[in-house]
C-alpha cells in the first residue's frame, strides 16, 4: 500500500480503542464507500465540532450558548457535586436517575506513568465552582485504576481547603478494582451510588 493508506491508518489509530487491525478495517471500509458518503461523514464531524462546546461551569458538552441543561436546571440539588472524568461517564450516572446534583467533568485523569497532572485551567475552574456553591456532599467518581485513584487523592487535597464543610465520598460497592466507569452498566453504577463511602 502507498503512503496515503498508511497515513489514513495512523490517523484512525489515534481514535480511542482503535488498534492497528481495527484501523486497517475502518480504512478499507471508508475506501469502499462512494464520495458522497465520505463528504457527508466529514460534514457531520465538522457540524458537530462547530455546534458542540464545553459548558462554562462544568465542562459537559452542550449545544447551548453558555451552560449545559444540567447547570441551567434550577431543580438540581446544588448542595451536591459529582466529579467525573468525562461526559460519557456523566451520562451513565444520569441514566440511573439516582443522582440529582451538579457535575464537574475533568476531561482526563492524572497520568501516573507520564507524571502528567490535570491541566491548570481544569483545576482552577473546579476551585471556582467549589467556592461558588460550598457543596455539602462531593462524590469523586474517577475510575478504580492507578490513574483514577491518584486523581481522587489529588482532588481530595484540592477540595478540603476550598470547601472544608463538604463530606467527600468515593464510588465504592458495585465497581470492581481496576475498572473504569464507562464500562459499567446502569445497575452497577446505581449500586455504587447508593453504597458510596466517605473518602
Amino acid at each position: 500500500m502507498n503512503n496515503n493508506f498508511e497515513y489514513l491508518i495512523d490517523a484512525l489509530k489515534a481514535l480511542p480503542g482503535v488498534g492497528a487491525k481495527q484501523a486497517k478495517n475502518i480504512a478499507y471500509f471508508l475506501l469502499n464507500k462512494d464520495p458522497m458518503f465520505i463528504e457527508e461523514f466529514i460534514e457531520r464531524i465538522k457540524n458537530a465540532k462547530q455546534a458542540i462546546h464545553l459548558c462554562k461551569q462544568c465542562n459537559n458538552y452542550t449545544t447551548n450558548e453558555d451552560y449545559c441543561d444540567i447547570c441551567k436546571d434550577f431543580d438540581r440539588d446544588n448542595n451536591k457535586l459529582c466529579i467525573v472524568t468525562n461526559s460519557e461517564e456523566l451520562n451513565k450516572i444520569e441514566a440511573t436517575k439516582e443522582y440529582n446534583g451538579l457535575y464537574y467533568v475533568l476531561m482526563e485523569e492524572y497520568d501516573v506513568k507520564k507524571n502528567k497532572p490535570l491541566p491548570a485551567q481544569i483545576v482552577s475552574k473546579l476551585i471556582t465552582l467549589l467556592k461558588k456553591y460550598k457543596f455539602q456532599e462531593i462524590t469523586i467518581a474517577t475510575s478504580w485504576t492507578n490513574n483514577g485513584e491518584y486523581t481522587a487523592s489529588y482532588l481530595k487535597n484540592i477540595i478540603k481547603p476550598n470547601n472544608s464543610t463538604a463530606k467527600i465520598y468515593r464510588l465504592a460497592v458495585g465497581l470492581p478494582i481496576n475498572s473504569a466507569l464507562d464500562y459499567a452498566d446502569n445497575i452497577t453504577i446505581k449500586h455504587a451510588l447508593k453504597n458510596k463511602t466517605e473518602y
